[in-house]
């Protein structure tokens, strides 16, 4: 072996060790992101949960990191009821945020400052490029979080979601979602809006979406269905 392709194939393992500890460090939808030049550049979606009791303070620092990005807080709100999932997704904060460029999510999210905000308390990341739809501060939402297993018809929930506007809601949100932070497998959102929390009540104890549940059950292999309420 002659010592230009002997030094080539040293520099080559250097560089797949390289981008494997990245991916293991930042994790591989933010390495993911970062390679993207089309999202790098396009605004991109994040969805924020917390499960802290002095949200408040971590929102000083958090809201400073994301005025340096230049990011803007869609909506914030709380948890009202865990109508699905487990007890570790009872998430007490829950806020939606869109940067102006995928790249801002990226350098925001490898920042020291970040590291050290999250040293102790840690938030769910969920990111897309999919923009959402307007929401009222005086609507009830339900944010239904799920892992589409492998061919999963997501139009199957979809579709589900749309059976809220017989309760006077609608669908307001579908989007792929990647796991930026945190120990979910989630990989797709839907966001309906409600007047208010009774008519949410009712959409969930009705028949037809118990049956539709059901069969959307078939789709995925995990949940979570969020009662949020803003504030």
């Amino acid at each position: 072996m002659n010592r230009s392709l002997a030094t080539f194939l040293v520099f080559l393992c250097l560089l797949i060790g390289a981008a494997g500890l990245l991916a293991w460090w930042a994790g591989p939808a933010l390495v993911s992101l970062a390679l993207d030049e089309d999202r790098r550049s396009m605004p991109y979606y994040v969805i924020h949960l917390l499960d802290t009791e002095d949200a408040g303070t971590y929102f000083q620092t958090f809201g400073a990191l994301l005025r340096e990005e230049e990011a803007q807080l869609l909506w914030r709100g709380s948890l009202q009821a865990l109508h699905s999932g487990r007890t570790q997704d009872e998430i007490n904060d829950v806020a939606l945020l869109e940067f102006t460029a995928g790249s801002r999510v990226v350098q925001m999210l490898t920042s020291s400052a970040y590291r050290d905000l999250t040293a102790r308390t840690r938030p769910v990341l969920l990111g897309t490029d999919v923009p959402p739809g307007p929401i009222a501060h005086d609507e009830t939402l339900a944010l239904w979080l799920v892992e589409l297993v492998e061919g999963g018809d997501v139009g199957v929930l979809e579709t589900l979601g749309d059976s809220a506007e017989d309760f006077r809601g609608q669908r307001i949100w579908s989007a792929p979602i990647a796991v930026l932070n945190g120990d979910r497998n989630w990989n797709h959102a839907i966001l309906m809006a409600f007047p208010d929390s009774r008519s949410l009540a009712e959409w969930l104890e009705a028949p037809s979406t118990a049956t539709a549940r059901a069969l959307a059950r078939r789709q995925h292999a995990a949940e979570a269905v969020l009662e949020l309420q803003s504030g």
